[in-house]
């Protein structure tokens, strides 16, 4: 008897709504404008390598072993901005500071790796000229330009709460 769904579905099916109830879940920390903002790079970022370098002429992976977008794709990429805004949370809730930014972007970069590699061992990636080694580095660039993002967010809009203009 044939499944009833193929791996990457399951890992789609489960892991986006764990991830929503978590998001759900956690008690209101950050301003709206944040969140949104976070998330939507968290998105974007993600959607840009995969139309650029996951197609010809670099085609360096496939997302849900397609190279077409299904549904699914779409699905996947959910993951993300909830992966940035849980990052960005995490960030603020623990103040991390100092030498504790490259650290807290180390372990968060650990935890990506980590469960890309789950997302590859249930067949939602497939490397073509792509590595696990190279997606880390990717997470390092990543979540450093979103905590550089974060910072130019705060001070925008406690200089919004300062002065009343933007």
């Amino acid at each position: 008897m044939g499944r009833l769904l193929p791996d990457h579905d399951w890992f789609v099916i489960i892991a986006v709504p764990v991830g929503l109830v978590l998001v759900c879940l956690l008690p209101p920390r950050l301003p709206k404008s944040i969140i949104f903002l976070a998330m939507l790079m968290g998105f974007t970022v993600p959607l840009a390598m995969d139309h650029s370098i996951g197609v010809p002429p670099f085609d360096m992976y496939d997302t849900q072993v397609k190279s077409i977008l299904t549904w699914d794709d779409a699905l996947t990429w959910l993951l993300y901005p909830l992966f940035a805004y849980l990052f960005i949370y995490g960030y603020e809730w623990l103040s991390i500071g100092g030498l504790g930014i490259p650290l807290y972007i180390l372990v968060w970069g650990l935890f990506a790796a980590g469960f890309e590699t789950v997302g590859v061992y249930f067949h939602v990636y497939e490397y073509k000229r792509w590595t696990l080694g190279y997606s880390f580095a990717v997470y390092i660039v990543v979540q450093l330009l979103l905590v550089i993002f974060y910072h130019i967010l705060k001070l925008k809009i406690a200089d919004i709460k300062r002065n009343g203009t933007g």
